[in-house]
């Protein structure tokens, strides 16, 4: 994924990676054609976008995902199954997609809403030609991890103005994020601008919170205007009071699952981490998560069932895991 030679105190692309980035990306805002150099700049409409620290940024450094940058770059290794020596994120990849790695390779994968990189990591190691995209600083996070995997290719970029031509991927993965977008129908629907017809698509969302209620809602009011690092410090200091706490409910039989949610706190046990100290990083980093984010809409089965059809997509899956629907399927 390098765009790594410096010119003039910018970046430049290296020759054999120039052909690329100009055959995968355009101008998210009248689709021309990008020529690379120190930044790109559309041959059609001349607007210039930056490359930050090798990577091609399509909107400012700030904006409404700054808490996730905050945190995926706080915990940039954490989930990574590399770092915690667990399958955990691919397991869930492809329990949640009913993919295989088999499928996968060679094939292009569009990742939306990267994080550090969790499952990039995985899906780069199945030989997929993965574009993986975040919104926010998140992007460097999973550079830093997985930029070795030379089938990778990170971009900046809001996914309402995505900076590739449309139908050019054969797998679409979007997982932990739409929840977190201004416009959750939208987002949705504007993911499948860029599958081909044909392509098989995974994505999941909160379910709709009628149908799993948790205190945290009595705080987020509150706790998504507190500053990212302010929050995050406030956050470090309650997880190793309410966590031994969300732990002992939740070995309670029958009940414990319920009763644990009642402590504001995330809690792993049912994933099977049992190291001490894994735990709380975990805990910490999915307890900010779930305070900071500026949106969260959690959505009706009824409702995803609706923009699926009205998409006309084929072979839909919509299943409950926990507290997601994980939708998957054929464009």
């Amino acid at each position: 994924m390098t765009l790594s030679k410096r010119v003039d105190g910018g970046t430049d692309i290296e020759t054999d990676d120039e052909a690329v980035w100009q055959s995968v990306l355009c101008c998210p805002r009248c689709h021309g054609p990008l020529r690379a150099a120190a930044e790109l700049r559309c041959d059609s409409c001349s607007t210039a976008y930056p490359i930050d620290n090798g990577i091609p940024r399509f909107v400012p450094r700030d904006n409404y995902a700054e808490g996730f940058g905050y945190q995926w770059n706080q915990h940039r290794l954490t989930q990574l199954d590399s770092h915690s020596g667990m399958p955990i994120s691919r397991d869930r990849l492809m329990n949640a997609s009913g993919w295989s790695a088999a499928e996968l390779t060679g094939k292009t994968v569009l990742e939306c809403g990267s994080g550090a990189g969790r499952f990039t990591e995985v899906l780069c190691e199945t030989g997929a030609q993965v574009t993986s995209v975040d919104i926010s600083s998140a992007v460097h996070a999973n550079a830093a991890s997985n930029g070795h995997f030379p089938r990778l290719r990170l971009v900046q970029a809001s996914i309402y103005a995505l900076p590739f031509p449309e139908e050019s991927f054969d797998f679409l993965f979007c997982c932990g994020v739409i929840q977190h977008t201004p416009d959750v129908e939208k987002t949705f629907k504007t993911l499948f601008r860029y599958l081909r017809p044909g392509g098989r698509f995974c994505i999941d969302v909160y379910a709709a919170i009628v149908a799993y209620p948790h205190p945290r809602q009595l705080l987020r009011p509150i706790t998504k205007h507190v500053p990212p690092a302010k929050l995050y410090a406030l956050v470090e200091k309650a997880v190793p009071k309410l966590l031994p706490l969300s732990m002992k409910l939740s070995a309670v039989p029958w009940a414990g699952q319920c009763l644990a949610r009642l402590i504001p706190v995330a809690n792993h046990r049912y994933l099977g981490v049992t190291d001490r100290e894994t735990a709380r990083s975990w805990s910490v980093l999915d307890t900010f998560d779930w305070l900071s984010p500026r949106y969260e809409k959690p959505q009706t089965r009824r409702r995803l069932e609706r923009w699926t059809q009205e998409l006309a997509l084929r072979e839909v899956s919509i299943e409950r895991h926990r507290g997601l629907y994980v939708i998957r399927g054929v464009k």
